[in-house]
């Protein structure tokens, strides 16, 4: 089905890898009924600032199964009735960013009156079992045995609440974690860094750099570094202090990184949980960014702390990794000369 559209969604694909925006012109001459052409389309609207336009493209990914976690057969979606004491599922999905994302929109629908339990990856009920606005959690592959009145795909939530990036919340929702001792504690300046994310996610070679350009930043005098990196890309012999035994569980990271003065990382899930947690936050992101960094911008009306350090050259991440050199010496410098007045 669709297969005339195929040729035009590699090409429009290419362009957009190559940070051209032409490849909105070949979606729109395709066939619209082709949901791969809608969904692609929403990251262009995202990208105008049409945040509710480009969610309400994105959905079309649900019927040929781009969003991962929620099951089908939960009747009834929500559908703008009152939730006033209604019981809402707010069900997960995704990677753990993507759930880290989202979770701040459970808040809107309970200050829509409604009771929300929230299905999610059970790893992550440490971060989530504090939200005030929570009334419970549940393992996400299991949630929709529940009872309730309406449920909500996580991913979905700006569409079904109608944002716009006028009133999208860009506040800290994770801030609730405290510091955690941590090697050389007392550090003036502390920096954590975070290279590699997931290797199973669908671009992560656009998005991956080499390793060294992350830790040649160490050479920058005037703060202590530690790595961040747990599971994968994993370096013997670092040039900083090594977190990863100590990231035993996501509270233990969240507490960690309270601990940092500064957190710098490619679009991983620790990014996004760092700037939830309202940590200043330097993301790293390839010329085809994920959807939320898709506004061309340098800062983030997802988070008021993130500042986005973007490819300019598809293959090549010199660019970027000199403005966060030229932009870290500054932050040391003005450290150390306010350290000896």
């Amino acid at each position: 089905m669709f297969k005339e559209n195929d040729k035009g969604l590699d090409a429009a694909l290419e362009l957009a890898i190559q940070g051209k925006t032409e490849g909105r012109d070949i979606l729109l001459s395709l066939n619209q009924n082709d949901p791969r052409v809608r969904f692609n389309l929403g990251w262009y609207y995202i990208r105008d600032g049409r945040l509710y336009d480009g969610h309400k493209n994105l959905e079309y990914g649900r019927m040929i199964n781009v969003f991962g976690g929620s099951k089908k057969g939960i009747p009834p979606m929500y559908d703008s009735s009152s939730l006033k004491d209604k019981i809402l599922l707010f069900n997960g999905e995704g990677g753990f960013g993507d759930e880290i994302i989202n979770i701040r929109f459970a808040k809107n629908f309970y200050d829509h009156g409604a009771k929300v339990i929230v299905g999610c990856s059970k790893e992550l009920f440490p971060l989530f079992e504090k939200l005030e606005y929570i009334h419970a959690l549940i393992d996400r592959d299991v949630c929709n045995r529940s009872y309730h009145h309406y449920w909500v795909p996580a991913m979905s939530a700006p569409m079904h609440l109608k944002l716009e990036y006028w009133n999208l919340s860009n506040a800290p929702y994770l801030n609730m974690f405290n510091k955690r001792w941590v090697p050389k504690n007392n550090a003036k300046f502390k920096v954590g860094l975070k290279w590699a994310g997931n290797p199973k996610f669908e671009h992560q070679q656009h998005r991956r750099f080499p390793i060294e350009k992350m830790l040649d930043l160490t050479k920058i005098k005037g703060a202590t570094y530690y790595s961040l990196q747990r599971d994968e890309d994993l370096v013997d012999n670092l040039p900083c202090i090594d977190m990863r035994y100590e990231m035993k569980t996501w509270k233990d990271t969240a507490e960690i990184i309270a601990s940092m003065d500064l957190v710098i990382s490619s679009c991983t899930s620790i990014a996004h949980l760092s700037a939830a947690m309202g940590k200043e936050t330097w993301v790293i992101s390839p010329i085809l960014p994920y959807y939320i960094w898709a506004l061309p911008i340098d800062t983030s009306p997802w988070y008021k702390n993130v500042k986005l350090y973007r490819q300019t050259k598809y293959g090549n991440w010199d660019d970027p990794f000199e403005r966060i050199e030229k932009d870290l010496r500054g932050r040391t410098s003005a450290i150390s000369a306010d350290s000896v007045k």
